[in-house]
């Protein structure tokens, strides 16, 4: 584990829910309820204290910029300030392509921001419409545009597959676009369902691709990504060397994180534990006690098998894996026949048919 931790800075604001969001957010806020959250995350920040250096921050929603870029940058420098960050701090900043201007993307490289994660998620006009988001593949581009002359050269680009209509054609178009708009970080992630989105409404009205397709759909993004010079680094994610998100592979090496913000999640001091999921309610119970608007009296501390299995789960999301001793080894005898597993350097990792079956032969292991 790094003796290093990670931030966390949830921003529920966007300008609308799309369709398969199902992650806590709200749309059209007015600026009085952007404000106070933005006092109450200073507020929060304020309260926690710690000596250890900061090796990541990331701003995710919601769409950060939504809550203005003043505000933004005034949680910012409240953190630069409150804690000591790594000389190589990777501070990222989640943006949609019309949520962002040039101004505002200066703005925040002058800051010190120093990564942008945009979300496509397809550049296909009928499939962006679909999804509920609020531009098209042009726009898309030109948002790609302003951020290379704004100055952030670490960039990472959102795509969804297994789209409702989505072909293994319009897929390859989208990946194309995104390789050729030279963003050296590309996650890609198979359509989920969620409860309580809009899709979820309809489910049963949703022309998704089946489970043979959305296999195909799997392997040419791996086939393509490989071919252009990408890692698949983590089981969601491809990068060129060096631009692998530090953030998320200190989640996946179990790695200490803060969550600030209405529904963020921490894990530190032995606990995983998160704030409430209610902008007003989180607003009201931010005090001088970091843990006020948290659950984090009523979380049991993890145990050292849980930390075990934890070990097992996230370290197995990564190309890198984790150490293979004599009995794991033993235990994933039938998968690495099977061409699911392998060993490489004293380490057991998925290869890319197993991370489609990641579930399965994770709940084996542990």
């Amino acid at each position: 584990m790094s003796s290093n931790i990670s931030l966390y800075i949830h921003i529920p604001f966007c300008l609308k829910k799309c369709n398969y969001c199902a992650f806590y957010s709200i749309p059209d806020c007015g600026e009085d309820i952007k404000q106070s959250y933005t006092d109450a995350l200073i507020k929060q920040i304020n309260a926690f204290n710690t000596s250890k250096t900061i090796s990541s921050i990331y701003f995710g929603g919601g769409t950060p910029p939504v809550l203005g870029t003043d505000r933004l940058l005034a949680v910012f420098e409240k953190l630069k300030s409150k804690f000591n960050l790594d000389t190589n701090c990777e501070i990222t900043v989640e943006a949609n392509p019309m949520s962002v201007t040039l101004k505002d993307l200066k703005a925040m490289r002058k800051a010190g921001f120093n990564r942008l994660s945009m979300g496509m998620q397809s550049s296909d006009d009928k499939e962006l419409a679909l999804l509920g988001r609020l531009y098209n593949k042009e726009q898309y581009l030109e948002a790609v545009k302003i951020s290379i002359d704004a100055g952030f050269e670490k960039r990472s680009t959102d795509i969804i597959f297994a789209i409702p209509h989505q072909t293994k054609e319009s897929l390859e178009k989208s990946i194309l676009t995104a390789i050729s708009s030279s963003t050296p970080h590309i996650s890609i992630y198979s359509l989920s369902i969620e409860v309580g989105t809009p899709f979820y409404r309809i489910k049963d009205n949703l022309k998704l691709p089946d489970e043979d397709v959305e296999e195909e759909m799997y392997f040419l993004i791996c086939d393509m990504m490989k071919k252009y010079g990408y890692k698949h680094y983590e089981i969601s994610s491809f990068a060129h060397e060096e631009y692998e998100s530090r953030h998320n592979l200190h989640y996946w090496d179990c790695g200490e994180y803060v969550g600030f913000g209405a529904a963020a999640h921490s894990y530190f001091g032995g606990k995983r534990f998160s704030n409430i999921a209610d902008v007003n309610k989180y607003i009201s119970l931010v005090d001088e006690n970091f843990y006020s608007p948290t659950d984090f009296n009523n979380q049991p501390f993890i145990s050292n098998e849980e930390k075990l299995e934890e070990l097992i789960m996230l370290g197995l999301r990564t190309s890198k894996g984790i150490k293979a001793d004599k009995k794991m080894i033993l235990k994933s005898k039938r998968f690495i026949e099977l061409g699911f597993v392998q060993i490489n350097n004293g380490y057991l990792s998925l290869t890319e048919s197993g991370y489609r079956i990641s579930n399965t032969i994770i709940a084996e292991l542990i």
